[in-house]
């Protein structure tokens, strides 16, 4: 039975999903505002057009469905992490996946809930010169950026990996580069176009209405209040971790995993790879624990009953790179008691921005050059870590003849 931190492959495909129908809506947004560049003309024109998709009945329950979904699973995420300490750019995207929703609520407060509740215009004319008003442009400009930062960095955990991503990286760093800056200054284009045509002053004497003023005030309550009980939210999950951390170590449900060198204690229900984190033990991961990359296996060379069957996300990625029986991966291995393995892939530091090693005194060293007949083959045909894992194990069978001799 499949428990912990690694999701099934539906849940898995599900936020997934999710992700790219909100990704979709904050990227339709920087266009939208990059339009401005153009004239204001043409970014109402965009902005009608985007709300006839979003406001509609299919595109709300889509949009606000995946917020919700993708909402739930990143809390089932935390909740379930066993630790933080994580790499960091992982760090940096759980951190802008809930810096988030906090900018997003005053911004569907100002935008969706003034219309939907209240019939106050959310047209470019309006929106823009009242955040020149209030000075808010500048929250404005940074608006999308945590999102946007955000499921870029998604998109490149899960397919930095794929051949064609590789093709085009640069194109796509590009735009992600770029989209960002064209919309601020479209932005600003606005603004600009604005303060010299009568609609800057109409929307401004809209803005100075009291009634309006009165307004203004019922939408900020609403905005305060969906944010409080966003934290909360956030708050309850953290606690709830913390509250089953305690329980796990309370009832001395602790399992023993022996790697080359170095034993540690961590609660049942632990990976090897977060016993490895938490415990500062060189371990390579290039994919974040998605059972995608395979660089954290390790074999298993005692306690193979004590671990649970693969799943099969890891037995597809096993599969790929014609494990034996004995080789798992430490992102997916949760073992239920006492287990020694040893980490495959090697890595010096269990930093995660390892130094070049500085020698401490001179040595006589031979230099031997080996080339692959079939070498194009094998860069095209195989992930780059399964590769460096095959001369991994190419030198080391050729240099232990010479180390033989020099032991003895």
């Amino acid at each position: 039975m499949r428990s912990g931190l690694a999701p099934s492959s539906a849940l898995r495909a599900l936020r997934l999903a999710s992700g790219l129908v909100l990704f979709t809506y904050i990227t339709a947004h920087l266009i939208n505002h990059a339009l401005g560049l153009i004239s204001l003309r043409t970014a109402e024109a965009g902005l009608d057009f985007a709300m006839e998709v979003w406001s509609s009945w299919p595109g709300t329950v889509l949009l606000y469905g995946a917020f919700g979904i993708h909402f739930l699973l990143a809390l089932w995420t935390v909740y379930e992490r066993r630790t933080f300490r994580l790499p960091p750019v992982e760090l940096l995207r759980i951190a802008l996946g809930f810096i988030l929703p906090v900018i997003l609520i005053g911004h569907a407060a100002a935008t969706r809930l003034a219309y939907e509740l209240y019939g106050l215009p959310s047209d470019y004319a309006h929106v823009v010169t009242n955040l020149w008003l209030t000075d808010s442009q500048g929250m404005q400009l940074g608006l999308l950026a945590p999102g946007w930062l955000h499921g870029c960095l998604g998109l490149h955990f899960v397919f930095n990996r794929r051949q064609l991503y590789q093709e085009l990286r640069f194109i796509l760093f590009a735009i992600a580069l770029l989209l960002p800056v064209f919309s601020a200054f479209g932005f600003i284009a606005m603004g600009r176009e604005l303060a010299m045509t009568g609609a800057a002053a109409a929307a401004t004497q809209d803005f100075l209405n009291p009634d309006q003023a009165v307004l203004r005030i019922a939408i900020a309550e609403w905005r305060n209040n969906l944010v409080l009980g966003y934290l909360a939210i956030i708050g309850a999950t953290f606690g709830a971790r913390a509250i089953r951390n305690l329980i796990e170590r309370s009832r001395r449900k602790l399992v023993t995993i022996s790697y080359p060198g170095r034993t540690v204690r961590v609660p049942r229900g632990w990976s090897v790879l977060e016993a490895s984190r938490s415990f500062h033990l060189a371990h390579a991961s290039m994919c974040g624990g998605r059972a995608r990359c395979s660089t954290c296996r390790v074999r298993v060379i005692a306690g193979e009953n004590e671990c649970p069957a693969a799943a099969e996300d890891e037995q597809r990625t096993l599969a790929r790179i014609s494990a034996p029986p004995d080789v798992r991966l430490a992102c997916q291995l949760r073992p239920v008691g006492n287990i020694s393995v040893v980490p495959l892939v090697r890595t010096e530091r269990p930093s995660y921005r390892p130094t070049a090693p500085r020698p401490n005194s001179e040595r006589e060293i031979v230099v031997m050059f080996c080339d692959f007949l079939n070498h194009a083959e094998l860069a095209r045909e195989q992930l780059p870590q399964d590769l460096l894992y095959v001369l991994t194990l190419y030198v080391e069978a050729l240099a232990m003849p010479f180390a033989a001799p020099a032991a003895r």
